[in-house]
This record gives structure tokens, C-alpha cells and sequence, in this order.
């Protein structure tokens, strides 16, 4: 009889839990999982300290290849929810080494550096994952698709003119959680992708995780991504499969320590046993409590208003409303989605993965809903609907304004231009004619230029788009080029 309601709670899973979680949640889940048309979905729900809801929705592929998702073995990348990985990888780092929070990141790097020295003498391990650096938002991101690698990423800081004054700013970045893993890696002996693993996922029992740089394309049971999108024809949400796996992995591989874990709902229910018992797993402190409390430090205001405010601490949004303290992260990514969150009031976490690479509204409202539902609120929201309402709305084609037209001025001839060009820690640009066109070319780049107007010129880069080149002229002849990736970079000087 044992064996028996053993073999159909294991075929049912997160059905035979479902009982224990608020009455309507495992229906909310369904049909916000049908209303926006997703892939597939996964849903771990804990509570007290006990796992009481796990559950998989839909398949890892839509095509032949699919099998049912498995809440225990199906893995998804959880793209910025990584962030918080790293904070606590950081933080076993300080509990086991001579580092602290308030510590000069130069002390334990001596060759990190930025545009602004006093910033660089400056910045303290507390405000590596903070985002007030003074860069734009999303500063970076597009460098690792021109060829640019972890290490290099790190050695460009120094390149980047900060647009806001230091620690004025929130402004959201991937690339800075390098720094925490050059920390993580000096002390641990170890790269990041291994000390994640031996440092948390083997004391978390978190059997079924990896990081997508050793997994990606080897792993049999990473569902696929997908973009879902609203099809204003068909009047439905369409997914749409992500066909740019390999630019997946050039980007999320450079920016591993924000964005690369890979791992499972049935695992994530084990890093959140953890952080709702402060930093101890059964029984074991993985993290010492005076450091746990830390990652949840407010470092940076990120937004606020009448019924809220969001603060950010180690790799995670520390949420204060009216209601609870909701500390949470999401994370979105080439076919990819998620949020993890949980509520120490309530002791309850949550996390919920999906393949639908456009939004993690879906999610976000399973989470808001399940917290209404443990607060008593029955009549509250229906958050994942709005959402889905105001993304429909979102996605509604605009009218294209005209844009007045500038003054146009020819270019001036190719040979002005040819050359080649030096910018410290990004390296050497070439400009060059081929078949009668001009070319720039610089790590992995290798693009047409298209002229716009007088000495502005655009290329492509496969992955990122289009990006203007500007050069500087003195007496028909270019003396240094940029270009622009939101921050400024300074000049490439013709050698």
C-alpha cells in the first residue's frame, strides 16, 4: 500500500501537494499558464520550511522532440536571478576568508579599475552587485556579442565614462558581477562555475544544477526558450522559438556570474528552505547569519511611491509595501524567465520558471496572487490578467512619426578614413575598403559601414544590432573614431 501511494504521489507530483498551499492557487497557476500560451512552467511553492507545492506545466519543446516538463529534472536558465548566486557565493567567501562588505574592492583586486579614480579607490565588495556605479543602464551588454570575453569585460571598466555621478544612481548592470566573481575566485581557488558548485549547490543537495557555460548544449533536460508574443492578426499570444541559442550562449557566458545558472524548481525549493531559515539548510550553516542578514542590506533605491519601496542589496530587490516585505529577483533572457522570491514574515518562498523570453509578468502575478492568498486577501487582484492586458496593449503597433530631416553632408572620401585604429583594453580597429564599400572590422566584428550623414557611419553586429561610428576629422583626414554603446567609450587613435 506504501509503494502504491508512493508510485502516485511520484506520478503526480506537485498535484498531490497542491492540497496544502491556499485553496484556487494550483487553478490560478493553470490558467494564467493558458491564458498567456506558454511553453512550459514551473512552479515550487515553500512553506514553513516544507516544500508544499511543486509543480510542471506543458512541454520542454513544442515540437516532437518535447516530453512532459518535470518539475525535479527540467531545467531552465534563470538568467538574472543568478545575481543572487553570486551574492551568496560572496558571502561564504566572507564568512571563510580575510574579506569584509565595507572592504576597497582594490584591496583584494588591485588591478580593478574605472574611469574615475576616486571611484575606483572607492567602491567597497558591498556595492559591487549594487547598480550605482554610475553607468547607464545595461552598460556593456552588447560588448560580449562584438567578442569580448569575461576577463576582457573587466579590463574595459576603466574605458567607460560613467554618465551619473557614482552611487547617485540606480542604473541596472550584468557586468560588474565579474568583479564578485574575480573576489569569489581569488579566495576559493576556484572559477566561479565550480566554487557555485561546491559551495552551494552540493551543501543545498541541489542535485539537478549546473551553470549554463558547462551545460547549455550538452544538458538532455534544459527546456527550450521561446518568445511569446501577442498576435494582433490571430488575436492570441503565439510563442515563438528562440532560433539564437548560440548568441544565447556567447552573451550569458560572459556575464556567467549575473546570468548563467541553470537549475530546477525542485532545487530552487532548497536555496529557498535556506535563506527562510538564514543561511542554514538542514541543519548546516551555508551562510553565518550576520552575513545571510547582509545580502538583504538596502544598498541602492531603486524605485518607490505611495504603496511601496524597492531597495537593492546582494543580487536581490528587498520589496517593503503595506502588505509584507517581499524580497525577490527576476530574471529574463533569450527564451528564458523567472522570478524567486520569498516573504520571512510568512515564510514563504516561491519560484516560478517558464520559457517565454518576452516578459516575467506572468510570473510576477502567480507570486503576488499566492501572496494575497497566505494574507488572507481572496478578493485581491487578478495581477496575472492585468498584466496580461497592459502587455497586449504594449505590443500594439505604434504610427512611425517623421522625424525631421538634418541637414544632409556627403562623406568624405574612403582613403579619409582607412586605417587603423587603438583604444586601450578594447583593442585594435581597422577600417578598410572592400569591393568598393568601407569595412570596419574589430574583434569579432566584421561589418560594412553604411554611411548617414557627414562623417557618421553605422555597422552590425550579429546579436546586438546597429551601432553608430562617428570619427574626428582635422584636415580631411580622420584622426580617431568611436562609437556608441550608450556610456561613452573615449577614442580609438589612428595608429
Amino acid at each position: 500500500m506504501f509503494l502504491a501511494t508512493l508510485g502516485v504521489a511520484l506520478l503526480l507530483g506537485s498535484s498531490a501537494q497542491a492540497q496544502n498551499v491556499p485553496a484556487g492557487f494550483d487553478e490560478y497557476c493553470k490558467k494564467t499558464f493558458d491564458e498567456w500560451n506558454l511553453p512550459s512552467m514551473t512552479v515550487v511553492v515553500v512553506k514553513d520550511g516544507e516544500v508544499v507545492y511543486l509543480k510542471g506545466f506543458g512541454k520542454t519543446r513544442l515540437d516532437s522532440a518535447g516530453v512532459d516538463v518535470d518539475p525535479v529534472t527540467t531545467q531552465y536558465v534563470i538568467c538574472s536571478t543568478s545575481k543572487a548566486f553570486t551574492g551568496a557565493l560572496l558571502a561564504t567567501v566572507i564568512d571563510d576568508y580575510d574579506v569584509k562588505w565595507n572592504d576597497p574592492v582594490i584591496k583584494h583586486l588591485p588591478d580593478f579599475k574605472l574611469y574615475d579614480e576616486w571611484a575606483t579607490k572607492n567602491m567597497q565588495v558591498q556595492e559591487v552587485n549594487t547598480h550605482h556605479t554610475g553607468w547607464k543602464t545595461y552598460a556593456m551588454d552588447d560588448l560580449p556579442m562584438f567578442g569580448y570575453d569575461r576577463d576582457d569585460l573587466y579590463h574595459i571598466f576603466s574605458q567607460i565614462q560613467p554618465t551619473y555621478s557614482f552611487r547617485t544612481t540606480y542604473a541596472y548592470n550584468n557586468e560588474m558581477y565579474t568583479v564578485s566573481a574575480k573576489i569569489i575566485e581569488k579566495y576559493t581557488g576556484m572559477k566561479w562555475e565550480d566554487a557555485i558548485e561546491e559551495r552551494i549547490y552540493k551543501p543545498l543537495k541541489m542535485t539537478h544544477s549546473t551553470t549554463g557555460n558547462k551545460s547549455f548544449f550538452t544538458s538532455k533536460d534544459l527546456a527550450y526558450g521561446y518568445n511569446v508574443r501577442y498576435d494582433w492578426d490571430k488575436g492570441k499570444m503565439v510563442p515563438h522559438y528562440r532560433d539564437d541559442r548560440q548568441d544565447g550562449f556567447v552573451w550569458m557566458s560572459a556575464v556567467a556570474p549575473a546570468a548563467f545558472v541553470q537549475t530546477t524548481a525542485a532545487d530552487l525549493g532548497n536555496w529557498l528552505k535556506m535563506h527562510l531559515n538564514h543561511g542554514v539548510f538542514e541543519g548546516d550553516t551555508i551562510i553565518s547569519r550576520k552575513n545571510h542578514d547582509r545580502l538583504f542590506y538596502p544598498q541602492t533605491i531603486t524605485s518607490f511611491n505611495d504603496e511601496r519601496v524597492c531597495t537593492y542589496g546582494q543580487g536581490w530587490t528587498v520589496e517593503q509595501s503595506r502588505k509584507c516585505r517581499f524580497i525577490r529577483h527576476t530574471g529574463l533572457a533569450y527564451g528564458y524567465t523567472s522570478i524567486v522570491g520569498f516573504v520571512p514574515d510568512l515564510k514563504m518562498g516561491i519560484a516560478v520558471l517558464t520559457t517565454n523570453g518576452s516578459t516575467s509578468d506572468p510570473q510576477e502575478g502567480i507570486a503576488r496572487k499566492l501572496i494575497d492568498l497566505y494574507l488572507g486577501i481572496e478578493d485581491g487582484p487578478d495581477y496575472a490578467h492585468k498584466y496580461l492586458v497592459d502587455f497586449q496593449e504594449d505590443s500594439r503597433p505604434e504610427k512611425k512619426e517623421d522625424k525631421p530631416k538634418e541637414e544632409f553632408v556627403a562623406a568624405q572620401p574612403a582613403k579619409a578614413y582607412i586605417g587603423t585604429y587603438f583604444l586601450d583594453a578594447f583593442g585594435e580597429a581597422r577600417v578598410y575598403e572592400k569591393n568598393g564599400e568601407l569595412w570596419f572590422s574589430l574583434k569579432k566584428v566584421d561589418s560594412p559601414l553604411k554611411h548617414k550623414n557627414a562623417d557618421k557611419f553605422s555597422f552590425h553586429v550579429d546579436g546586438a544590432g546597429n551601432f553608430d561610428l562617428t570619427f574626428k576629422m582635422k584636415g580631411g583626414k580622420a584622426q580617431s573614431l568611436t562609437f556608441n554603446i550608450g556610456d561613452p567609450i573615449g577614442d580609438f587613435v589612428r595608429r
